[in-house]
């Protein structure tokens, strides 16, 4: 798994900002695409999953969630992530990220639920080092098997604004 954290907005050092994970999970065969997944920080109850972006002053104990369902087997799936591991440093600082995956990494829970559903566990994600390669990740169209971000209208309006990001930083498609 190769995972970013981010500053959503990209405010400067320490300042508070929407927390940004994404995953890229690779495909199991070699011909398939990887699966990415992006949470932001936000809410975790029903309507708060989806409609409460919350910036967060520290990267201590977060709840980061889909916003969108992901559409599996004709039902509505949530992902929630939530930073286990103490990050330290005062604020919102990326060097502070790096400075804890240098001395040990950072563990990250990932819960799932189903529709209204209460989430549960689903697995542990370790982040230990720093890659200096620049992702593009892309939930869209990166997906796994049977797998797609719901509702549709919305997520095609996220692969044109994807591919237009892509396009500015002239990243690969």
């Amino acid at each position: 798994i190769v995972a970013r954290l981010s500053k959503a907005t990209g405010t400067p050092g320490a300042l508070p900002d929407f927390i940004g994970l994404a995953l890229r999970v690779s495909a199991p065969q070699p011909a398939g695409t990887p699966w990415d997944i992006l949470l932001v920080s936000a809410g975790s109850g029903v309507l708060s999953r989806a409609v409460a972006l919350r910036p967060a002053t520290s990267w201590n104990a977060q709840t980061l969630t889909t916003l969108m369902p992901l559409r599996y087997q004709d039902a509505n799936w949530w992902l929630r992530a939530r930073t286990a591991s103490d990050i330290g440093g005062a604020g919102l600082a990326l060097d502070d990220v790096r400075r804890r995956l240098e001395r040990g990494g950072i563990e990250v829970s990932l819960d799932q639920a189903c529709g209204r559903g209460d989430f549960t566990p689903l697995a542990r994600v370790s982040l230990t080092a720093v890659i200096d390669d620049d992702v593009s990740f892309d939930p869209v169209v990166n997906t796994a098997p049977g797998v797609s971000l719901h509702p549709r209208w919305l997520a095609d309006l996220r692969a044109r604004a994807y591919r237009h990001s892509r396009d500015g930083r002239d990243a690969d498609q």
